[in-house]
């Protein structure tokens, strides 16, 4: 056989084929029950399009809706069709970006009127119909001059920033379904109608293009998909599971602690919570002051200078709280921070007075109260705050001590 390659199958087995026959062309050749049942195939543990030619010798694997791994490639494929349902929907919103995460998949989108999720059983219909009409989904190769024409005269200035994104020796994969098309890595499986209905879409949320706040907000969609109606409805009874145990629920039942407008990202600890966090502190003071740590505190304003010399500002400065205090007739105005971090404190207190080396180790703990300035929609609450207390530590040891003092570190936690 001319241009063959060798295949070796779970089962051990090892057979020759042509390298130009395709997934779905080997899936036929072992059985057509498993050609119907096949959504994709993989070489070497990667994932391939079914119509993709074999190409190379290798362990092969023809992939199922059974297999775990399908679900990546259900979620891939309904995160296609929602921005298909989408743009058939409300014409000119533009598509940015729609991966695969975990549980689930989104899509930004960039329209003049954000999406709520009031919009979701209009678009969610739409979705059903597009999956019914189970269009394959085929690859192209486009040269970079072909894909910026194309997608400059729809409109989608997304796009063409990433493809100039993209590296000059790197293809341009163009998947369609039916009229439909995007930039993709792949793989999809073969048709639209092999995504079925077990899909929900779960929630909105805002999105700086590229994950930069200089950049336009978009809109996110998120969504869940599965292989089968019973999954779906088992992660979804989860969630409402999660949500009942949901410590900012519980917070306010409990009268633990609460979020509010004016603090956004800080916590209004009520007595019985503080009194627990008390008592948290109080049980990790003990056990830092038995491993002869010596417990400080710095300051939480310090001058913009400090963390230059730290190199927190060259690197952090856009997530730190500032503030410029002018100065007077003898004075300059000047910039402090308030401290995201312990670190340049800390070292501030060693640097004070002589030390010998007799000296070390000194192990200096805080728990410090640091801000630092996280994307609103980054905030969870207690889990992603703008403002807490870390229970820092910082030894300063010889480089003989080092091995020794990383064993204690691990075993104190």
């Amino acid at each position: 056989m001319l241009n063959s390659v060798s295949l070796t199958f779970p089962d051990g087995s090892v057979r020759d084929y042509d390298a130009a026959m395709t997934g779905a062309g080997l899936a036929e050749s072992i059985s057509k029950s498993l050609a119907k049942k096949a959504v994709a195939y993989s070489i070497d543990g990667t994932l391939r399009d079914l119509s993709d030619p074999i190409g190379r010798s290798g362990k092969v694997e023809i992939i199922t809706r059974e297999d775990p791994r399908a679900l990546e490639l259900i979620r891939h494929d309904a995160a296609h069709v929602l921005a298909e349902a989408v743009q058939e929907l409300w014409p000119g919103t533009q598509v940015t970006i729609g991966p695969v995460i975990e549980n689930g998949f989104y899509y930004d989108f960039a329209r003049n009127e954000p999406f709520t999720p009031d919009d979701f059983p209009v678009i969610e219909k739409k979705m059903r119909e597009i999956i019914a009409r189970n269009k394959p989904f085929t690859k192209e190769v486009w040269s970079r001059d072909k894909a910026k024409k194309i997608f400059a005269d729809k409109g989608e200035r997304y796009k063409l920033e990433l493809i100039d994104a993209i590296a000059e020796d790197q293809d341009l994969k163009i998947y369609a379904q039916g009229d439909w098309f995007d930039l993709c890595r792949g793989p999809h499986m073969a048709s639209t109608g092999q995504i079925g209905n077990a899909f929900k879409l779960m929630k909105v949320a805002g999105a700086y293009w590229r994950g930069d706040s200089n950049n336009p907000m978009l809109t996110r969609i998120y969504g869940t998909a599965w292989a089968d109606q019973a999954q779906l409805e088992a992660y979804q009874t989860m969630l409402e599971e999660a949500e009942k145990r949901d410590h900012r629920k519980l917070g306010r039942e409990m009268d633990l602690f609460h979020f509010q407008e004016e603090g956004p990202g800080v916590v209004f600890w009520h007595a019985k919570g503080w009194r627990m966090f008390q008592n948290l502190v109080n049980y990790m003071r003990r056990r830092l002051d038995e491993q002869g740590y010596q417990e400080v505190n710095a300051p939480q304003v310090l001058d913009k200078s400090l963390w230059e010399t730290s190199g927190h500002w060259g690197w952090y400065r856009d997530n730190m709280f500032k503030v410029t205090v002018a100065g007077d007739d003898t004075d300059d105005d000047r910039v402090f921070a308030l401290k995201p971090m312990n670190c340049p404190g800390h070292v501030q207190i060693f640097k004070h007075g002589l030390k010998s080396y007799r000296d070390l180790p000194v192990k200096l703990a805080e728990f410090g109260n640091v801000h630092r300035y996280e994307p609103s929609g980054a905030l969870h609450g207690l889990m992603r705050v703008r403002g807490f207390t870390q229970d820092d530590a910082h030894i300063f040891c010889t480089e003989e001590q080092l091995a020794d003092e990383c064993i204690k570190i691990n075993d104190l936690i």
